[in-house]
């Protein structure tokens, strides 16, 4: 398990700034170039996006580690359930794609910590908006949301239903909480 405070320096990504189409578009990029839209498995996209996967008992407050030295890691809960380790692995890959860069640029020298309970809730909202999109495309999301609400587009995305609502409220559909 990861520790919260390493033996380093290290920081939590701050927002990248990005308008919510912005971030829209770059999930759609990143699903291309990482083959999530060619069909590959959540592990073979983070293998492409030079990411770990690893199990962590709890207290994992660590989402996304980015060390000093050695490959960033996604930190999944154990026990976990499948649609919701596909939730957070698509935000921690938000962090990763939108925010970890930045960080770096900023402070060099420090590790880097997506926390599940970040001191930014802004970050968080950019990598969840992005992790959305990721894995629901808007375009494939409105088809499913009106063929059957919640629970179609939770059935076709392999996504919690609640996370289904979410994504419905970002994009502004009827019947979204």
């Amino acid at each position: 398990m990861p520790a919260k405070h390493p033996p380093y320096p290290y920081v939590e990504p701050e927002e990248s700034g990005l308008a919510i189409l912005d971030i829209e578009v770059l999930a759609d990029r990143y699903a291309h170039d990482w083959g999530f839209r060619d069909g590959k498995y959540l592990d073979e996209v983070c293998t492409a996006a030079g990411v770990d996967i690893e199990y962590s008992h709890r207290p994992n407050d660590i989402m996304l580690e980015v060390p000093l030295q050695g490959r960033p890691v996604i930190w999944l809960p154990r026990p976990g359930r499948k649609r919701d380790d596909r939730v957070i692995t698509a935000t921690a890959l938000g962090h990763w794609a939108l925010q970890v860069d930045k960080a770096r640029k900023a402070n060099p020298g420090c590790g880097i910590q997506a926390l599940y309970e970040p001191t930014s809730l802004q970050s968080r909202e950019e990598a969840t908006a992005f992790g959305l999109a990721f894995l629901m495309p808007m375009d494939a999301f409105v088809v499913s949301w009106e063929e059957g609400r919640s629970q179609a587009a939770s059935e076709r995305f392999d996504v919690p239903t609640k996370v289904a609502y979410l994504r419905a409220k970002g994009l502004e559909l009827g019947d979204a909480i």
